[in-house]
């Protein structure tokens, strides 16, 4: 009888808070006038957030349906207030009732914000004020003293410049209104927060265009608008990957034996052990949470020409050249490296000869490196037979195994991936073929070439019969710098510089260092998470002159030289962790994000009408099962058995994992009463766990079979 009552009771409750509560879609509204150039779009796709688009002027929204409020967050982007006189009133009663934050982003001010405001194309730097700061320092960014440059001008194929306005803004003042964003010459502001009349609105009146700011003020908005609740994640992935390892490469020159007194440099034992300690140094540098490592893409016959050992087994060196997007076809049997018949017996007491190959047979010298297959040879795979492209994988899967290098199967190497010599192949059917047989499944690209790049620099290109002669092979994007893969001194890249760049012959290596860190600095703040393209001779550091780089002091080479001073850019503007991990979990984490665009999750809070308390959030696949991210930048903790994992990384917020489907909901809750309109939030240092994903097997089965229904 008891517990009939408790079950009762426990109905009643049920159907009283069902009653009394609301539902709310966790989905965006970006309203826009003109997306030229914008890239607004593409910062929600950076967190992996559900948006819908909707072009102005619009008469009407659709902005609730049955009894469900459709969006939780609205983007207001290059907007007049005569635009918006339509839908004005519907927005803010809306905003109103479901305490919904705007975000308004290079629109027309209306007068209770704006006592003068002017429309410019003059070039003007902003500062944020220490409103701006404090904002900006709750979600984890910095910005301090920084002089952001507003964007006025985007160039078009053409190279002629398509110019875009800011707004120079004089608030009223009043305790409603909080800037956000001054300039640094005109006494006028470019960003404010508004509290007025029960709605809360963040404006930055900037275009949002390509610059530093956008993309950093995008960070701020993104998490103001939706109370520090997300449906979707952050994180900086820090990838350097070094080609051509083992491998003594001259200066300016292919072939060593062709330019025999060329300068030429192969890494030492000693560049390795400075390069280990380095890694570790900068770590603790790095904001709280970070773990950077460097990642080998290795040629293994380099081992055999150092040792002496059995290195001339290949005798076909033909170098077949091809322009970048040809794709050979099918029936053409390709080239014939590999002769029939070849002796690879390799003696491991001879092959230790080679000091950095002994070295690195060494477990615990492995594991100061992430490692992958760069081919045997480096053969270059655009015209590579089956049989070829077959042997390159086998051969350095044989170095690589027991009793050679034996690091094959341990958790530092990534067997499914592989750095494409010249990122070459990835047109070759037959040679895509022979690297899926031999379980390599995922390559990398560069984003300097059109035919290997994605049109979403978030998602994986993926070849197909039209592409490749081939489907599902996916290709990451990857970032070439400019330190270039023959040189091995300073004095080698800006020579090697300024035959490239011929008007350039002044700029210093310090000057091109700081320009490399402007740029690049730029793809974090975008969160891309494309490694970047390095070669076994930027590794020389052992006989360097001792330099300061940001809080970095030491004999470091061209590489940790990039990389202390990129990473010095990027705490400008962030102080998020910096992390590094092999490349098949990072190819993991491409699939993962396509799986969640075909799945299309949709989250749904409940809260409650009368505190805004949230129940619980509904997260449930459209179509298909996939993993889900949600991120929680409020003062409470998932509840740790309603999600399937939680990643906290330093003083990051909480990761929510959710494994959905389209079959049943699952029900997301907190350790503590949230509110849905309060984002206090106070970061907290600690790691739950470190970057983690499902298991790789799993995600290969599901990620192969995704590719193909893809195509």
């Amino acid at each position: 009888m008891i517990k009939k009552i408790i079950n009762v009771a426990t109905l009643f409750v049920a159907l009283i808070s069902s009653v009394f509560a609301f539902e709310m879609n966790m989905n965006t509204l970006y309203l826009t006038e003109n997306r030229l150039n914008s890239m607004v779009s593409s910062m929600l796709d950076s967190y992996g957030m559900n948006y819908d688009i909707v072009q102005l002027p619009a008469k009407s929204l659709v902005l609730e349906k049955d009894n469900v409020a459709l969006y939780n967050s609205i983007v207001i982007e290059n907007a007049k207030q005569e635009t918006l006189s339509g839908i004005k009133a519907q927005i803010e009663e809306y905003s109103k009732k479901y305490k919904i934050r705007i975000a308004y982003l290079n629109s027309e001010p209306d007068q209770s914000v704006a006592a003068n405001s002017q429309q410019s194309i003059f070039m003007r730097n902003v500062v944020l004020t220490d409103q701006g700061y404090e904002l900006a320092s709750k979600y984890q960014m910095n910005g301090k003293d920084v002089q952001f440059t507003v964007g006025t001008c985007i160039l078009d194929t053409n190279f002629q410049c398509i110019q875009y306005t800011h707004y120079e803004v004089d608030p009223i003042i009043k305790d409603s209104i909080k800037p956000l964003l001054k300039y640094t010459d005109i006494e006028a502001y470019a960003g404010a927060l508004v509290n007025s009349n029960g709605i809360e609105s963040i404006h930055f009146w900037i275009p949002f265009i390509d610059s530093h700011i956008a993309y950093f003020a995008s960070h701020l908005w993104i998490s103001y608008i939706n109370y520090g609740l997300i449906d979707g994640y952050r994180r900086l992935f820090f990838e350097i990957q070094v080609d051509d390892y083992f491998t003594d490469n001259c200066f300016n020159s292919s072939d060593c034996s062709a330019t025999p007194d060329a300068p030429h440099y192969r890494t030492s034992v000693e560049d390795m052990e400075n390069i280990a300690k380095w890694q570790k140094d900068i770590s603790s540098r790095m904001p709280k949470g970070s773990d950077f490592k460097v990642e080998l893409a290795i040629n293994g016959i380099h081992i055999l020409t150092k040792a002496q050992h059995k290195q001339y087994e290949i005798r076909n060196w033909t170098d077949y050249l091809f322009p970048y997007e040809y794709k050979k076809p099918l029936n053409e049997h390709g080239s014939s490296r590999w002769p029939e018949k070849f002796d690879d017996d390799w003696d491991d007491k001879i092959l230790q000869d080679d000091k950095l190959y002994k070295h690195f047979k060494n477990h615990d010298n492995q594991d100061n490196f992430f490692w992958l297959t760069h081919t045997f040879s480096h053969q270059k795979l655009d015209y590579a037979s089956y049989r070829d492209t077959d042997l390159e994988s086998k051969e350095n899967i044989k170095m690589s195994k027991e009793p050679y290098l034996g690091m094959y199967d341990r958790d530092c190497y990534s067997k499914h991936s592989i750095v494409t010599p010249e990122i070459s192949g990835l047109h070759n059917g037959d040679a895509l073929k022979a690297l899926t047989d031999n379980e390599v499944y995922y390559a990398v690209g560069d984003t300097s070439r059109v035919d290997v790049s994605p049109e979403n620099f978030y998602l994986p290109f993926i070849t197909n019969m039209t592409t490749s002669n081939f489907d599902g092979f996916v290709v990451i994007p990857r970032q070439p710098p400019q330190v270039y893969w023959d040189c091995s001194t300073i004095e080698e890249n800006m020579e090697v510089y300024k035959m490239r760049y011929p008007d350039r012959t002044n700029v210093t290596w310090e000057q091109h260092l700081n320009e490399e860190a402007d740029l690049h600095a730029k793809n974090f703040l975008k969160l891309r998470h494309d490694p970047y393209m390095f070669h076994e001779g930027n590794l020389r550091n052992s006989d360097f002159k001792e330099v300061s780089i940001g809080s970095g002091k030491g004999k470091y080479g061209m590489l940790q030289q990039w990389v202390e001073r990129v990473t010095e850019e990027i705490q400008k503007y962030m102080n998020w962790p910096l992390v590094s991990i092999k490349m098949d979990n990072l190819a993991q984490t491409y699939l993962t994000r396509i799986s969640k665009e075909q799945c299309k999750p949709k989250y749904t809070m409940v809260v409650d009408d009368s505190s805004f308390k949230i129940s619980e959030i509904k997260v449930k696949a459209t179509t298909g099962e996939c993993k889900v991210p949600l991120l929680a930048i409020k003062n409470t903790e998932f509840d740790k058995s309603t999600v399937d994992s939680i990643e906290k990384l330093g003083m990051d917020p909480q990761t929510a994992w959710i494994n959905v489907n389209d079959k049943s909901v699952k029900s997301v809750k907190f350790t503590s009463s949230v509110q849905w309109n309060d984002d206090s939030y106070t970061a907290k240092s600690g790691s739950i766990i470190a970057y983690s994903i499902s298991s790789l097997k799993i995600l290969l089965l599901v990620g192969i079979a995704t590719l193909f229904i893809m195509h």
